[in-house]
């Protein structure tokens, strides 16, 4: 039984986030926490929904959202939550995750387009980068299609990525899926020794596992993940979470505009806590 809190804000994008994990997790008996809190839209979260002075009554709009999951057959064999608290989302969110031993949020994100601040969202910043959870952000125009292409993007400057990315296959059972580690870099140097024994240690961890390397040299790691979506057909970015250097160009900081993994390509952020 696994233990999953989901953030909503009530908004179209919250709900694109519920029926992809809920379609993810059609056949697999687990506990849903639903979360909201006064502060859980901002410019950012929110996708053209009501403003928060307008939503009266958190109870109701749960009460809509489960007979909406109900009319959409997703409920399957799954509990549902609902929970409202009067707190800071992430405060919130950081008290649920360790009283219900949760172990993956997820939270819908509005992607990123040239009417919209660069970055996912600042709510899903804070989570990410102040909880320490696992956490599946959800664009919203992200459909679930099955998990057969993970790209997991490394500098193989992290010795513990090999033992993260296997722990992090019990979190959504891609163990049937492809694994392609995307090795980016700035400039076509090569690897040092630590880059080398990393690389060999992912390789050994998943001897057994369909799994691939691929460099992709650019001065915008962005662009390099981009172009490596569009030609691999990818069905999910996963990340290191103390991965900053990566991170901030690809999730948080990018330098262009438009870029369309951001809307179309949810992200799976693995926390250390093993």
């Amino acid at each position: 039984m696994k233990n999953i809190l989901i953030l909503t804000d009530f908004s179209e994008s919250s709900w694109n986030s519920i029926e992809y994990i809920l379609t993810l997790y059609k056949d697999k008996e687990s506990i849903f926490y639903l979360l909201n809190t006064p502060n859980s839209k901002n410019r950012s979260f929110k996708n053209n929904s009501k403003a928060i002075k307008d939503v009266i009554n958190p109870a109701k709009e749960f009460d809509n959202l489960l007979l909406k999951i109900k009319a959409k057959k997703l409920a399957k064999n799954h509990t549902f939550h609902p929970t409202f608290i009067n707190s800071n989302i992430v405060n919130a969110t950081r008290d649920i995750v360790k009283e219900k031993s949760i172990g993956l949020i997820v939270i819908g994100t509005k992607g990123l387009s040239a009417k919209t601040d660069k970055s996912i969202g600042s709510v899903s910043e804070d989570i990410i980068t102040k909880v320490k959870c696992s956490v599946l952000a959800v664009p919203s125009k992200a459909r679930y299609n099955g998990l057969q292409k993970i790209a997991f993007p490394t500098d193989y400057t992290n010795f513990y990525e090999a033992k993260l990315l296997q722990n992090g296959t019990n979190i959504l059972n891609f163990k049937e899926s492809s694994i392609h580690f995307v090795y980016l870099a700035k400039t076509n140097n090569n690897l040092d020794k630590e880059q080398v024994w990393n690389k060999e240690t992912l390789c050994d961890y998943f001897k057994d596992k369909n799994h691939s390397f691929h460099n992709e040299i650019n001065e915008n790691f962005e662009i390099a993940i981009e172009n490596f979506v569009d030609k691999t057909a990818v069905n999910l970015i996963v990340m290191a979470a103390k991965n900053l250097n990566l991170f901030e160009q690809i999730l948080f900081r990018p330098n262009i505009n438009n870029i369309k993994y951001y809307s179309t390509t949810p992200f799976l952020i693995l926390h250390h806590t093993f």
